[in-house]
């Protein structure tokens, strides 16, 4: 259901491209840039950015993407997380990054720091529902020009150990399409005490 609606998504942003305001670069820059629908991020039951930037298999470019977290955390306590590509040869980056329990419940919260990145807001045009709020954070526009950025995620009382991060990001070539982008996952566990 949601590989449906990512994808009317991708071709709703290239009708209004095309023919509502005749400039496909502007308005896949804002919907990319500026982050992602929610839900991409490569968790069990998401998506991940190759379901519009689907030109090479995911995993398969020369960049080398990954999520730093801590060993262990402490329940109610804020954690730094950071997310970056190494060796990439994109313009542009982007990433979406959630955590899971070992039950499959999204928990914690996550927070941003500075301007770079933004906490997905529920029942927005990103499609983020009420229930995962806090729990889906992604780059800005201005984030889109970065290659690694920094979050912090409040550990949760009661989740199942092990908590997984998962994130999806996007090396991308920069020209506004969505072609020509290599996507790429990666995963961290922590334990939170």
């Amino acid at each position: 259901m949601k590989i449906n609606k990512k994808m009317g998504f991708c071709f709703a942003v290239l009708v209004l491209s095309v023919f509502g305001t005749g400039s496909l670069y502007t308005n896949t820059l804002y919907a990319e840039s500026g982050g992602p629908k929610a839900y991409t991020t490569g968790a069990p039951g998401d998506d991940a950015c190759d379901v519009c930037h689907f030109s090479f298999a995911r995993n398969s470019g020369s960049a080398k993407f990954s999520i730093k977290a801590p060993a262990t955390g402490k329940s109610g306590k804020s954690v730094k997380v950071t997310v970056s590509f190494a060796q990439s040869i994109g313009k542009k980056n982007g990433f979406e990054i959630t955590a899971v329990d070992a039950n499959g419940n999204r928990v914690g919260t996550f927070q941003k720091i500075g301007t770079t990145t933004q906490v997905i807001t529920p029942n927005d045009a990103r499609g983020l529902q009420s229930q995962d709020a806090g729990k889906y954070i992604e780059q800005t526009a201005i984030g889109s020009t970065k290659k690694s950025w920094s979050v912090k995620w409040k550990a949760p009382a009661g989740a199942k150990n092990p908590i997984t991060f998962y994130a999806a990001g996007v090396d991308a070539d920069g020209d506004g399409n969505f072609d020509n982008d290599y996507v790429y996952t990666a995963t961290a566990n922590t334990t939170v005490k």
